[in-house]
This record gives C-alpha cells, structure tokens and sequence, in this order.
C-alpha cells in the first residue's frame, strides 16, 4: 500500500468513525462565525516577507483593491449557534439560539461567550458549513492569542472531538460548492449578503446586519442538517414539518429581524407568521 493510499484509508475510516458518532448523537450545536479583516496586520506580515529588490505596492500608494487577507488575520466579529434535538415526535427540535457579536463585545468576549455555550451544552455534536477550514481554527487562533482554553470540542481536530462539517459530508468527493449555492439548489434561503458585501458592512460597523446574516446562515445549516439527517434515516418526519419546526423557532426568537423573517417568510406556520 503506497503513502497516498494510507493516508486516503485514514480518511475514510475517520468519516466512517464521525458519521457513527453523528447517527448516535441525539443533540447538535449549529454554528457560524462572521469575520472583520486585519489588514494591516497582513501588510505587516507581507512587508516582512517580501523580496526587497521588488516593488512593494503596500508601500506604494498603488492600492490595487485585492487586499489578500490570510485567515490568520481574519478577525472574529459574531458568532450564532443553535442547539437542537431529535425527539420521538416531530423528528427534531430547536433548544436554544444565541449570538454573540461586536461592538458590544470584543473578539475575546465573543468567542468566550460562545465557547461557554457550547459547554453548557454537553454532548451536543458541533456542526459547520466549511467550518473546518476557516471558522475552528480561528477560534482556536483567538484563543492562543488571548489566553484562555477552549471546549475540547473546539479546541482538537475533527477526528478527535467528532465535528460534523456538512459541506464535506454531502459532497463526497464533488468540489465543495458554497452555503448559497447549496441552499438555492434546496429551495431554501439563501445568503442575505454576498461575500463582499459582508466585509464592507462589518468595517463600516453595520454590526446589526451582520448579526442578522450570521443567524440566518446557521438557520439554513440547521435545516440542511436536519434534511441529511432525515435522508440518512436517522430521524423520521415530513421534510417540510421539519423545514417549518425550526423557522418557527427562529422567527419567534427574532421578531426583530425584519430581513430574517422575509428570508423564511415561505416556510414559517401561519400562526407565526400572522403574530410576527
């Protein structure tokens, strides 16, 4: 067996090893994290390692508008997350929904805060879209940086602590499509801002949309993740009961997110609808 096949059998034997634990979980936490970007911070970093027999366009007055910012400089504006429950009747249902954001709080307060979450929370299995690439090392960047420890959950890789990021688990091997993408081909709400929009709205300090965006992110995920697990078998409901389950639960919980609530306008029960 060659090296590529070794480490290609490592693989499927952790998936293989997370999808156990996520059929026998009976409780998740779903989570998303939304960024501010230390640009200065990376053009430090840049100027540091840069050739200086060539030009420096940080140092030039020439800002050609693609200002790279590595994830080690993306900093950490809110964090949302959801708690949920497969129950015998209804499939699943929503326990509680939080968020955690700037400028109330500081990047050590937010992820505190989520941390403390998520370990009142006990056994509940984290769950991301992508979230492995960016959102855990992040926390875990924040974390080292300011001092303080994280949940195991958070603070180990995806095969020790049993995370389930959706995005790897229902593309196989497909190139890894984004949130938007996946939820449109779903018919459910997608993104209440692009990319971009997204960076110019937290530098301008717009903390209030961005709140809103990073729950509705981890809405979309939550009803993504009870539709796998609706089509994996391990819990048995209408799909459409379940879709209405959980935006109930947020539009109760958010009367006073005017965008959210359109957002899942076509899927919450009329009684909440007509008292929202």
């Amino acid at each position: 067996m060659t090296d590529l096949d070794l480490f290609e059998a490592r693989l499927l034997a952790d998936a293989s090893a997370i999808l156990d634990r996520a059929k026998n979980s009976r409780r998740f936490l779903v989570f998303d994290v939304e960024y501010l970007y230390d640009r200065d911070g990376q053009r430090r970093a840049d100027r540091h390692a840069a050739d200086p027999g060539k030009r420096d366009l940080a140092d030039s007055g020439n800002d050609t508008g693609k200002d790279d910012v590595t994830w080690p400089f993306h900093r950490i504006g809110c964090i949302s997350a959801m708690t949920l429950a497969v129950v015998p009747a209804g499939g699943i249902a929503v326990e509680s929904f939080d968020t955690w954001s700037r400028p109330e709080m500081t990047e050590a307060d937010v992820v505190r805060g989520f941390a403390s979450f998520v370990e009142a929370s006990g056994e509940a299995m984290p769950v991301t879209w992508g979230g492995e690439f960016k959102d855990v090392p992040a926390m875990l960047a924040v974390a080292m940086r300011q001092g303080f420890a994280l949940p195991a959950s958070l603070s180990g890789g995806h095969w020790q602590h049993a995370r389930l990021d959706l995005s790897d688990q229902l593309r196989s091997k497909a190139k890894a499509p984004h949130l938007n993408e996946y939820a449109h081909a779903q018919d459910l709400p997608a993104k209440l801002m692009a990319p971009w929009e997204l960076g110019e709205a937290a530098e301008r300090g717009k903390w209030t949309a961005i709140r809103e965006h990073c729950e509705c992110d981890v809405t979309v995920t939550a009803m993504l993740l009870a539709r796998w697990l609706l089509a994996t078998g391990i819990i048995r409901a209408e799909r459409a009961a379940i879709d209405t389950r959980i935006a109930d639960a947020v539009a109760t919980s958010r009367p006073y997110r005017p965008a959210l609530l359109q957002a899942l306008s076509g899927i919450v029960s009329a009684p909440v609808a007509n008292a929202a």
